[in-house]
């Protein structure tokens, strides 16, 4: 198994993409210590454990590292998954919701980064993998502040990969547009669903849509020994989305 005895923070673990992500790794060996806004995760296995948290905060933050140690022991891995999403222009925008996807999705990644980091330093598979987004190197038109968000957590990570060289590799993903429970809604409030679902698979050269296994499959190359001298760089898992610059 790829990630045998390894012991990984998961954040956003109840529901989506980090939720499937924390069943991959367990299925690969490792030890998964999972967090979110969520009461409980729903997922039950010996070797996964969850804290309810708010990672913007350092407290709650520092609080799930050392759950992790006094469960587990150590940290190998983290994985900043969790995030927000969000649609509209500069004109119904308000200040406070470009505000809050910058919150979550950057200072959150910062925040629980710097609460994990000396405790990775520790570890001989010190691994950090960030979800971004393809959105973090295009820009589409109603996503006033989540391009540019995501644009951040782009340019965090690399800024991350230097200054925790060598010891640690950090790298990120960009998945393309999921179906999670985040983004559900979109599709089940539209007038006709699946066109507006097949509307999203037109985006992209593949012509589906991204899965939270594609992201999870990733995650789990990223973190194994398979990519030991990858640092710095952005796994696109978004069916060449990340090419296309018109909708």
């Amino acid at each position: 198994m790829e990630l045998e005895k390894r012991v990984a923070i998961v954040t956003g673990a109840s529901s989506g993409i980090g939720a499937v992500i924390a069943r991959f790794y367990l299925n690969e060996g490792a030890f998964v210590y999972g967090c979110g806004l969520e009461t409980c995760a729903d997922i039950t296995d010996e070797n996964f454990a969850y804290q309810k948290a708010n990672i913007c905060d350092e407290a709650q933050a520092a609080a799930v590292v050392k759950g992790c140690q006094e469960k587990f022991g150590h940290v190998d891995i983290l994985v900043n998954c969790a995030g927000v999403t969000g649609i509209g222009t500069i004109d119904n925008t308000s200040v406070e919701e470009f505000r809050r996807q910058f919150e979550i999705n950057v200072f959150g990644v910062y925040t629980m980064t710097k609460a994990a980091i000396d405790a990775i330093r520790g570890s001989e598979h010190a691994v950090i993998i960030n979800i971004v987004s393809e959105l973090g190197v295009k820009c589409i038109p109603e996503r006033v502040a989540y391009c540019p968000s995501k644009a951040a957590v782009e340019m965090l990570t690399r800024c991350l990969a230097v200054d925790c060289g060598p010891r640690v590799r950090v790298n990120g993903i960009l998945p393309g547009l999921t179906e999670t429970p985040m983004t559900k809604m979109r599709y089940e409030n539209a007038p006709d669903p699946e066109a507006e679902r097949q509307k999203t698979r037109n985006r992209y050269i593949l012509k589906r849509m991204c899965t939270p296994e594609d992201v999870a499959n990733g995650a789990v190359f990223l973190a194994s020994d398979r990519a030991s001298f990858i640092t710095g760089d952005m796994l696109a898992v978004c069916g060449g989305g990340q090419f296309i610059t018109t909708q």
